[in-house]
């Protein structure tokens, strides 16, 4: 689940470059201008987690896409895709020992500030550890959107933030279970470093889900501060440490700790108008 969610919040990032102004009543141009090869590639590592302490959780995930659609200046579009997941872990459990390759389509509508997507795939997953093993395959369905406000990129920016949330059933292994989430994080910059930024951060996570997993009821707030790193137009990257505590809906159990972490994100579009 945790790789499916945070595709959900680098996905919706790579491709919210929405127009400015209300969109157009018909098709711009020909249908053949929306046909582009958009694509992207993530990685997250660090102690994430209050519960699992000193566990060092490594996640990455590469998508490409083919843009075959798009109406309302582009701001609306259709593209299939194909993607490939993977979660490593220092501590051996099987949620956090995954490989997950899944193939789908989407449709994605974008606004000024963020985007709003549905779509359907099918995927497979592979939960590995050194005692068991869980696999399935199957369909994947989810509506998700990211939004984000004043940009680290943006030189006059002072509270870079953002906010996505998910909804489907997104984990083969989970049969029919359906997973929400929801995060939401606000910063302020009080240092430039030439294109780096210094940022005190808060941060804020909600799940729950239709079976009652414990580790996927929950809340986990706290903050910190990070270093954010454009890297050209089409990559960024953030390393940073903070405290953060999880309460456990079902259980009542909680949990504090330190965060250490590191992320690092890129994106690319072939071909098609920009």
């Amino acid at each position: 689940m945790k790789t499916t969610l945070v595709i959900a919040i680098l996905v919706l990032a790579t491709l919210a470059t929405a127009q400015e102004g209300p969109p157009p009543h018909a098709i711009k141009g020909s249908i053949l201008d929306a046909v582009s090869l958009p694509g992207q590639m993530w990685v997250s590592s660090g102690t994430i987690s209050p519960f699992e302490h000193g566990d060092i959780i490594s996640q990455s995930y590469f998508e490409q896409g083919t843009r075959v659609y798009g109406a309302w200046g582009n701001s609306l579009t259709l593209t299939p895709y194909t993607g490939f997941g993977m979660v490593l872990d220092t501590e051996g459990h099987a949620w956090n020992n995954k490989v997950q390759p899944s193939g789908g389509i989407k449709v994605s509508k974008m606004f000024r500030r963020g985007i709003i997507s549905v779509g359907t795939a099918y995927s497979y997953e592979y939960r590995f550890t050194s005692a068991k093993e869980f696999k399935a395959s199957g369909r994947t369905d989810y509506i998700l959107d990211w939004f984000g406000w004043n940009p680290v990129v943006a030189h006059k920016s002072r509270f870079p933030g953002s906010t996505w949330s998910i909804i489907g059933h997104i984990s083969p292994v989970e049969h029919g279970n359906l997973i929400e989430e929801g995060y939401v994080t606000q910063g302020v910059i009080i240092k430039r470093f030439r294109s780096k930024a210094l940022i005190p951060y808060g941060e804020l996570t909600l799940a729950h889900d239709s079976k009652g997993f414990d580790w996927e009821n929950k809340a986990v707030y706290g903050g910190g501060a990070k270093v954010g790193a454009p890297i050209g137009e089409n990559a960024y990257t953030e390393f940073g440490a903070g405290y953060s505590r999880e309460d456990r809906l079902k259980s009542g159990l909680s949990a504090n700790g330190i965060k250490v972490f590191m992320n690092f994100s890129f994106n690319w579009s072939l071909l098609g108008r920009k």
